[in-house]
């Protein structure tokens, strides 16, 4: 009996916006090996393209130089009955709905785009996701494949860094170990101490998502020194940290978090692929470096307030909480020069009133 080979997607990205192009190629190229996309800045370019290739998926922007979305749409579905075509628009959501319905598309999306559910909806008219019944087990990788899956990841950072210009763009674990990293991030550039106080920040965002019932997601923005910080969550376990050389002058800051988003994403795929989902045991990388884990007493006060809250503390110990902040002593060393002071957060309803 002969292997059956994996099938290869042939994506199509018609968009003039080449920023977004480009996150979006490399978004779609971060799902695996069998999706393979190209871009194409007009209509005339993108019929040349359809041409050449077997088209399975075309992801058209309505608003074109030349030969407008929707006559390129009308032009690929009549070359190939069976493509998938999702449109793409910064237009009324009613005026992207009737567009899309004039040439039976698979799907409409406005801009700005929500990146997650535009490349769900591209796995899901392959057939790709798990039914909604439930997971199925992945199988395990072999060795060949985890390396391969491995290298894209690095491919995705290493792509993020040179279309930054950062410094570096690091994979960390919530203790600090250095899972994959491009570039180099020294002690001189970014202090021990402040890298923990980086996954403080990343440890209470997962907490905040935990408590709500959400995945995590967040994203932290510093500007400190003569390097602008970019901390964003990967999942649970893994947060993805870009330094960049202040000012970023490369890209607009709205292009920066596309692509940072974009590469985000790509991670998340490829480490589900590992059978890592932020909350299992299995690492996804042997960890190159590492950190010193942060003792109980060395925690920064948001940590403390936190607890705080988590505990429903009574309320003259809340008070006595309170009190001790006013005076300057919080719980753990003091972080961050700027942060609320007890009568600040008193005129905010922050701080328990007084009798």
């Amino acid at each position: 009996m002969g292997v059956v080979e994996e099938k290869t997607y042939q994506v199509l990205i018609v968009e003039d916006h080449r920023e977004l192009a480009r996150m979006l190629r490399t978004a779609i190229d971060g799902l695996g090996d069998n999706f393979v996309a190209v871009d194409a800045p007009s209509g005339e370019e993108a019929m040349l393209e359809a041409r050449h290739r077997e088209i399975d998926l075309a992801i058209v922007d309505l608003r074109l130089p030349g030969v407008d979305g929707l006559e390129v749409a009308r032009r690929l579905r009549e070359r190939r009955p069976d493509i998938k075509i999702f449109l793409i628009s910064g237009q009324e959501a009613d005026k992207v709905q009737e567009a899309a319905k004039s040439v039976d598309a698979d799907g409409w999306f406005r801009k700005p785009l929500e990146l997650a559910d535009l490349l769900d909806a591209l796995e899901r008219s392959f057939g790709l996701v798990d039914s909604i019944l439930g997971d199925a087990p992945k199988p395990a990788l072999d060795r060949e494949e985890e390396e391969k899956v491995v290298g894209r990841m690095s491919d995705l950072m290493a792509d993020l860094r040179e279309g930054l210009d950062a410094r570096a763009v690091v994979l960390l674990d919530e203790v600090g170990h250095v899972a994959l990293q491009a570039g180099s991030l020294g002690e001189s550039v970014l202090p021990q101490q402040a890298l923990l106080v980086l996954l403080s920040l990343h440890a209470t965002g997962v907490k905040l998502a935990h408590i709500f019932h959400s995945a995590p997601y967040n994203h932290f923005y510093f500007h400190v020194g003569d390097y602008i910080l970019h901390l964003s969550t990967i999942n649970a376990q893994y947060v993805l940290l870009t330094v960049c050389k202040a000012p970023c002058e490369k890209v607009s800051f709205d292009e920066l978090g596309q692509k940072i988003r974009a590469t985000v994403y790509g991670l998340q795929t490829q480490m589900e692929r590992l059978g890592i989902t932020g909350t299992g045991t299995k690492a996804a990388v042997p960890a190159s470096e590492s950190l010193e884990p942060v003792a109980e007493d060395e925690m920064p006060a948001g940590d403390a307030l936190l607890r705080l809250l988590e505990q429903e503390l009574p309320p003259e110990e809340a008070e006595a909480f309170w009190e001790s902040l006013s005076h300057g002593d919080a719980p753990g060393q003091a972080i961050n020069p700027d942060v609320l002071t007890y009568d600040q957060a008193r005129r905010l309803g922050l701080a328990p009133t007084e009798d």
